[in-house]
């Protein structure tokens, strides 16, 4: 057994011993108390059916039948010895019939005396060696309304030996049995109370050791179940964050070969150009189109380093922004006004109604800006010629919501899951990009704690939408569905 076995077990040892020792003793003293009350209170009926006797032949005005064996043989009705005392202790007779002269002690003759001055029923007790109690009860014994004699009893009274050693000796033997049956229940309630924490302890140790599979197996209704079911529920926790934390490892791999990819693509092209500028491989017109192409490149690269510096800063929780109070809708203007002449050059119209309320909240006029920018240039990259972009503004539940939607190819279900995380693109897309607009866009909302959610499916165009906290004491009242 372990430490907590044994503990357990010596705990219910300890508890059952107590309980034997106090029944046992409670068992020995009701015994004892009610031997004696009730051997006192036959000798009590017995002594106050002699007084009533004795009442009865003082009150005949005859000789009574039998009034002589009566008095005779009334330390055997009693079973004890019986006085009656006459006043100035004479001899106490009963017409012509007297009781034997019996020479009573100091004690007898003082209960008397009482008897005699106060009329009253009297009483006396004393505890002897090896348990006898010795009585003195006493009774007046009256004719008419005057106290005639005084009637005392004295017993000493004794447990009955065999009958009391054998109850006890009974119940020894009864409690030495319940003793040990209770020590046989105890280690079985104490190993049944331990499996299952033994369980939960095998399932923590799997734990450890990465086994995040593991469950206790105990399913009971009390304290213990509920800790097996968080220990399951940690499990699964501990099962998810693993391989969340794998995904994230691989989410990192992908972003460096990513990174790799895309830093590697202008580098190269940049190299090879100068490279063959330097060699004079090339030469006249065909020199200007290396220098413009290592331009390109190298402009694509500065976006791309750009971008990623962006979204490192935006990231970082310490790292401040400039908030003020502002207007949200003029953020919006500004955008759109921005990406009207990309919008124009692919013949997409733009519809927008705007309110006339103002949306307000404390934010960054820039960064805002660009999320919006970054939406509306999305949703025109990604739009077929002369289509529409719908541009929709409402108020729900004292928020501000935007919706920005175009009729573009769309993304698929199974990759919305995915579209914010870095350098992620849709296999649908041809266009050019480095990924990390999504990210960028997500980021400064979150720093601005907008809901940023995004709608779309295959064919079906994708619907951005932007829920955004509004000042309460100057939030829009103008509702537009």
């Amino acid at each position: 057994m372990n430490k907590i076995t044994k503990k357990l077990f010596r705990y219910f040892t300890i508890m059952a011993l107590f309980l034997v020792t106090t029944v046992f003793l409670g068992f020995y003293s009701v015994f004892r108390y009610y031997n004696y009350h009730y051997q006192e209170e036959a000798l009590k009926e017995r002594t106050k059916t002699i007084k009533t006797q004795l009442e009865t032949f003082l009150s005949a005005s005859g000789p009574h039948r039998g009034q002589g064996a009566y008095l005779k043989f009334m330390d055997d009705i009693s079973m004890a010895d019986t006085y009656i005392i006459s006043k100035n202790n004479e001899v106490f007779a009963c017409g012509v019939n007297t009781i034997p002269k019996k020479e009573p002690s100091e004690k007898v003759l003082a209960i008397a005396d009482k008897i005699f001055t106060s009329g009253k029923p009297q009483q006396l007790k004393e505890w002897k060696p090896q348990g006898i109690r010795t009585i003195y009860l006493g009774y007046p014994i009256e004719k008419g309304h005057a106290t005639a004699a005084a009637l005392v009893v004295y017993d000493q009274i004794d447990l009955e030996q065999h009958s009391f050693f054998l109850a006890i000796t009974i119940l020894g033997f009864c409690l030495l049995f319940a003793l040990a049956a209770s020590g046989i229940l105890s280690a079985f309630l104490v190993r049944r109370f331990m499996t299952p924490i033994q369980k939960i302890a095998a399932a923590t140790r799997e734990l450890t050791r990465g086994n995040y599979q593991t469950k206790t197996g105990v399913y009971d209704s009390n304290e213990i179940g509920e800790l097996a079911r968080e220990t399951d529920l940690l499990a699964e926790k501990l099962d998810a964050a693993g391989r969340k934390s794998k995904a994230l490892e691989q989410m990192q791999k992908d972003y460096i070969a990513n990174l790799s990819h895309e830093l590697r693509t202008p580098v190269t092209v940049i190299r090879s150009s100068l490279e063959a500028v330097c060699d004079g491989v090339v030469s006249g017109d065909k020199l200007r189109e290396y220098q413009e192409q290592c331009l390109k490149e190298s402009i694509s690269l500065q976006r791309l380093v750009n971008d990623m510096l962006e979204l490192s800063r935006l990231q970082n929780k310490e790292f401040p922004i400039e908030k003020a109070e502002l207007d949200l809708l003029m953020v919006l203007d500004d955008a759109l006004r921005a990406i009207r002449i990309l919008a124009e050059t692919k013949n997409i119209r733009l519809q927008y109604n705007r309110p006339k309320s103002e949306w307000c909240l404390k934010g960054d006029y820039g960064r805002l800006r660009q999320m919006f920018t970054a939406a509306l240039d999305n949703a025109v990259k990604y739009s077929p010629c002369s289509s529409l972009i719908r541009v929709r503004t409402w108020e729900a539940n004292g928020c501000g919501c935007i919706s920005i939607k175009d009729e573009g190819c769309g993304i698929p279900e199974e990759e919305l899951q995915h579209i914010f995380e870095k350098f992620f693109r849709s296999g649908k897309t041809k266009e050019a990009g480095s990924g990390l607009g999504l990210a960028i866009m997500k980021s400064i909302a979150d720093r601005h704690s907008i809901a940023l959610e995004i709608q779309s499916g295959s064919g079906r165009g994708t619907d951005v939408r932007f829920t955004v906290p509004l000042d309460s004491a100057r939030k829009c009242t103008e509702i537009v569905p």
